[in-house]
């Protein structure tokens, strides 16, 4: 169960990711979403590391998230949405750094750890869409789309900026969802040119060494 750790926490982000689009549409569906992504990276960092400081501050953070994400359904106003953003953002960040430092620590490349960057890569997307909608929320008029959601349906609004963001993380770009803003612009074109240099750096990196590696016995500090 250790060694497939990072691809249940892979297939569980993937899940989420899908099913959103119609959980957001029930009552609470927004708090559900965020509960169980919550409990997704929770598990995630119990099975990551030992040390029990790190599964605290996860906890920790993964609570605060949470008890933001219910004052902004119960006070939906502008202090309860940067609050909301901030610390989903805070949350995610705290899971990439953790997950990256197990991804390249000293020892053979396994499959679990390719599955780990992989689960980074999905939650650099997921951090970028709170980072626009919480830019866009201090900046009105940051975007400009063709569905003209606008800012009338707060969910409908984070699912289209979810949207921008893996378009722009993929350098897809439909332009169907453009940055007005000269911020809006720059944090876009962060978000592209990190997305390549990941994907071709690290990921492509740790599957040629597990390549390299795989038919080389396995030692002691391979664990």
């Amino acid at each position: 169960m250790r060694e497939r750790r990072h691809l249940l926490l892979l297939i569980s982000i993937l899940v989420l990711f899908m099913l959103s689009p119609f959980v957001v549409t029930f009552r609470h569906g927004v708090l559900f979403l965020n509960v169980f992504g919550a409990a997704i990276l929770v598990a995630g960092s119990y099975a990551l590391s030992e040390r029990k400081q790190l599964f605290r501050t996860a906890v920790v953070l993964s609570a605060i998230s949470i008890v933001a994400t219910c004052l902004l359904l119960a006070f939906p106003q502008h202090w309860a949405v940067l609050v909301s953003h901030g610390s989903i953002i805070l949350l995610v960040a705290f899971f990439c750094v953790s997950i990256l430092a197990y991804v390249l620590r000293s020892g053979r490349v396994t499959s679990d750890k390719i599955f780990a960057a992989i689960s980074v890569y999905l939650l650099l997307g997921f951090a970028w869409t709170y980072a626009y909608a919480l830019l866009d929320d201090m900046q009105p008029g940051s975007f400009a789309d063709s569905t003209e959601t606008g800012r009338t349906d707060y969910v409908a609004h984070v699912m289209q900026l979810r949207y921008f963001s893996f378009v722009t993380l993929t350098t897809l770009g439909y332009g169907d969802v453009l940055p007005r803003s000269s911020a809006t612009r720059t944090m876009a074109t962060l978000e592209a040119v990190m997305g390549q240099i990941y994907l071709a750096v690290l990921v492509a990196r740790l599957v040629g060494l597990h390549i390299v590696h795989a038919s080389k016995p396995w030692t002691r500090d391979d664990n």
